[in-house]
């Protein structure tokens, strides 16, 4: 799937300012969660992508299967992403919304990606050091994949801290090589 994100990032500020504004944000949350569901499913995609299907047939089908969920703001939101063609860039305006509302909580979730899988005291110890580098509470994603060999490569939002074999031995080769 195509990457949204750079489409998707005002768009997801407008929800979340709009969201903020009239104190809906567990509504707004919710329905961009639902939305970003549909807009993932995998008929749903080839929908988006056909070039037959009018704008206003997208919409209608967001627009039903959502209904329970929208008021005007919503609703113009979807009408909106529908006119603009930007139906399938809602799993990432998603996703940037509860970023926006994770740091307005004061909670950042930072993802974790390890050869192995490590134990809780090092789980522990990690999510201790970054809440007192980054003065928030850290929720811990832990992936592994085998691919990076040893180390861990730690995504704080959209920064990368790469302390990946794979990424050193990659940045040695590079280096070498000029």
């Amino acid at each position: 799937m195509a990457n949204f994100a750079s489409i998707a990032r005002p768009y997801a500020l407008a929800a979340f300012e709009t969201a903020r504004e009239k104190q809906q944000l567990a509504e707004w949350k919710a329905f961009l969660e639902a939305a970003a569901q549909i807009a993932n499913d995998a008929t749903v995609i080839k929908l988006l992508g056909n070039p037959d299907m009018s704008t206003q047939k997208q919409y209608e089908l967001f627009h039903s299967v959502l209904a329970s969920l929208l008021d005007t703001e919503r609703n113009n939101f979807i009408l909106l992403l529908a006119q603009k063609k930007r139906l399938a860039a809602l799993p990432e305006i998603k996703d940037l919304f509860n970023t926006y509302y994770a740091y307005l909580e004061k909670v950042s979730t930072v993802r974790v990606v390890t050869a192995v899988d490590v134990e809780d005291t090092f789980r522990r110890k990690l999510a201790d050091a970054l809440e007192k580098r980054m003065k928030r509470e850290v929720k811990l994603d832990y992936e592994t994949n085998p691919a990076i060999i040893g180390g861990a490569i730690i995504h704080i939002g959209d920064r990368v801290i790469d302390g990946s074999i794979r990424g050193k031995l990659t940045r040695l080769l590079e280096y070498s090589l000029r």
